[in-house]
């Protein structure tokens, strides 16, 4: 029993791992492509991981919670104000961020030990289509750059927020870094996600078209907005374009999208990989239950994009929605939404709810 999958990135590389753990056999293929592969590109790109992702991600030996660097309080606030309007105190490290570099190699050099895995590396796109005539139950699509995505996947809602999201990592003083900070400022999100007493991860997703242009000045910015660093150096910001993309039909016959290929949303919540570990654990799941029954695997793709389709909807509509709501509120400055905010603050149930929803996402 072998499964094929396309593209080598963090998400077919955690396919993966879980495949060989069930005894199941993987091709996996990817073009020499520089622009896909290289991990040049992820230096200072880091995941936010919920208490759950975590949980399922180490249950298969993908990772280890001593990797992960836990986030004990999140503050957020409105443009450079000093109080934050509002903030949560995480129950039991339920947020924890890792680098994408470092968790990649680690599964890499795992994966490489296996003999249940091919890596096969080609040239270029031409030689995917041929994979349709192989005899494999299942083919996964983890990368929309080939020719096999681009023919039988069409389909799908796409919305440009005409935004870029720049990356870095600041080097500082040693201190206790257990607090992440995201300002709503007028040029965009920006988030500060501590990965150790001496390292911080900033995401800033910038919509202003002439501050896009200008490097030195979003460093500027990172300065003035930090409040809680003494800050030595800020590294090479690296970006990539914002979209919100959600495809509509997960299946054709045997072939399946999954990961970026799937759905991505704003990086403003931090929840990106959090939904791919929720379709990778469901999937995980529906595979467990054909095998134990001696079903064909190819049979679970249907049941997969019902259980995942609507789920995956309605939490990336709600990123959508709070990117929308906190851009409208610097724009038009609703003094009423302060008010709102207050209550939230000092409402413990709905915070809790709220905690939930990102640490599980929406179940159905």
């Amino acid at each position: 029993m072998t499964i094929c999958l396309i593209g080598k990135n963090l998400t077919s590389l955690v396919l993966s791992k879980i495949f060989v753990n069930k005894g199941i056999n993987v091709d996996l293929y990817y073009s020499n492509n520089k622009t896909t592969n290289n991990m040049k590109n992820t230096l200072s790109r880091t995941i936010g991981l919920s208490n759950d992702s975590v949980n399922f991600l180490e249950s298969y030996k993908i990772l280890n919670k001593k990797d992960c660097w836990n986030i004990k309080k999140i503050n957020l606030y409105k443009d450079d104000k000093l109080d934050s309007f509002l903030n949560f105190e995480p129950h039991k490290n339920s947020f924890s961020m890792i680098s994408y570099n470092n968790l990649y190699k680690s599964l890499e050099t795992k994966l490489k030990k296996n003999k249940r895995i091919k890596i096969n590396k080609k040239k270029n796109q031409s030689f995917f289509p041929k994979l349709v005539n192989k005899n494999y139950e299942i083919i996964i699509i983890t990368d929309t750059n080939n020719s096999l995505f681009k023919k039988y996947f069409s389909k799908h809602f796409k919305k440009n927020y005409h935004s870029t999201a720049f990356t870095t990592i600041i080097n500082h003083s040693k201190m206790q870094n257990n607090t992440a900070e995201q300002y709503f400022t007028k040029f965009g999100p920006l988030a500060f996600l501590p990965i150790s007493n001496k390292q911080t991860s900033v995401v800033f997703s910038i919509f202003d078209k002439d501050l896009i242009k200008d490097k030195t000045r979003i460093k500027s910015l990172i300065e003035y907005y930090n409040r809680q660093y003494k800050i030595k150096n800020i590294k090479t910001l690296q970006e990539f374009p914002i979209n919100l993309f959600l495809l509509r039909n997960y299946f054709y016959k045997n072939i399946l999208s999954f990961g970026d290929a799937l759905h991505k949303v704003h990086p403003l919540a931090g929840q990106g990989f959090n939904m791919t570990v929720r379709d990778v654990k469901i999937f995980s799941e529906l595979i467990d239950k054909n095998l134990e029954l001696g079903l064909d695997l190819n049979t679970i793709l249907e049941k997969f994009e019902i259980r995942r389709k609507n789920p995956n909807f309605i939490f990336a509509m709600g990123i959508d929605f709070l990117h929308e709501f906190f851009k409208a509120t610097n724009k038009y400055n609703l003094k009423n939404v302060e008010n709102l905010f207050k209550y939230l603050n000092k409402n413990m149930f709905i915070k809790n709810k709220i905690e939930k929803f990102a640490d599980k996402g929406f179940i159905l």
